[in-house]
């Protein structure tokens, strides 16, 4: 393994994977490569779907955030790889990190004339690096966190001992603490959507949930989703009787939805980006799993999943029951 000592004041990180949570799943790795930089920070190159550029508007390790275009036969195939060159040539980086294992953005590095150029290397993209270590095809069955980890380590990163936490501005701080107005109860966040429907533990079971948490706890609840989840968020709350207990951070934007999360004693959710922003912002989470695999390990993310499961599907999560989650509360100091 090589210690990494080029330190370089223009530096891209490509992490084009399209989710919410996989922003949150990198930002380790980001933080670690922009403490490697003379100026602390790096330039962000990633999917308009990720909302990066508003979630880390307060992140101050990430200087600005590219969109990749969402065209997909613009820098699709090695001809896209071309193309994305052209387009990223005139920001004149000196250092690229590629955190995916497609040799289109290998390609797009030399085409920008990029001269220090890291990535996995697994296949054709390590004809494109000039970094010393690769990965193998060993490596090729990681995870994907495993594998941005497995490439800094390889190449002399630090990777940061402690956890890495979301920063919040100021302003999306106290846009929260305005809406949902604290009282002395315990606040408990439900993350109510799904990035697919296969991974909606359903209304109806959020309902039940709510009803036992607020009996038992006395607790204040608010929803927290996107535009799409309103549906869901108004059955409940009508199924419930309207009651004052209740608040909802539905369709807001995303920075104020994490500040909102940050708020919350504990969280509970699918398996979605808020979720795993909650645990990013240093709320406990429970998060309910069955249809996919845990893939984040922050030790505040607690995985509810039926034992022994032979394959991931929706029954698996329909699977899971008030008194399981329940009882994972119990362990949570304040719900004992």
């Amino acid at each position: 393994m090589l210690k990494h000592q080029i330190k370089q004041d223009n530096v891209l990180v490509v992490q084009p994977l399209p989710g919410i949570g996989d922003i949150i799943w990198h930002l380790p790795h980001i933080k670690a490569i922009a403490s490697n930089t003379n100026s602390g920070q790096v330039t962000l190159l990633t999917k308009e779907r990720s909302l990066a550029r508003e979630l880390l508007a307060g992140t101050s390790y990430v200087k600005e955030v590219i969109y990749l275009s969402e065209s997909e036969h613009v820098y699709h195939s090695i001809l896209g790889g071309w193309r994305l060159g052209k387009f990223l040539k005139p920001f004149k980086f000196d250092h690229i990190w590629i955190l995916h294992g497609s040799a289109r953005y290998g390609i797009a590095a030399v085409r920008a004339r990029i001269k220090q150029r890291f990535g996995y290397g697994i296949g054709w993209q390590d004809a494109f690096l000039t970094s010393p270590y690769s990965m193998t095809q060993n490596d090729k069955s990681l995870g994907t966190i495993e594998k941005a980890t497995r490439c800094l380590r390889l190449n002399g990163v630090p990777f940061p001992k402690e956890k890495t936490y979301l920063e919040l501005t100021k302003k999306a701080l106290d846009s929260a603490k305005n809406r949902i107005k604290q009282t002395d109860k315990t606040l408990v966040g439900l993350a109510i959507g799904s990035s697919e429907p296969i991974k909606q533990w359903g209304w109806e079971n959020f309902t039940s949930l709510v009803e036992s948490i607020h009996k038992k706890y006395q607790s204040e609840i608010v929803l927290i989703g996107g535009p799409d989840d309103k549906d869901i968020a108004n059955s409940m709350i009508a199924k419930l009787g309207h009651p004052k207990w209740i608040k909802t951070a539905i369709g807001l934007p995303i920075l104020e939805a994490a500040a909102i999360a940050s708020l919350c004693k504990i969280c509970i959710g699918n398996d979605t980006g808020v979720l795993n922003i909650a645990a990013a912002t240093g709320t406990i989470s429970v998060g309910l799993f069955g249809s996919s695999a845990p893939q984040n390990k922050d030790p505040l993310i607690q995985h509810i999943i039926l034992p022994h499961i032979k394959s991931y599907s929706q029954k698996n999560i329909q699977a899971l029951t008030i008194e399981t989650i329940i009882d994972s509360m119990s362990s949570i100091p304040g719900f004992e």
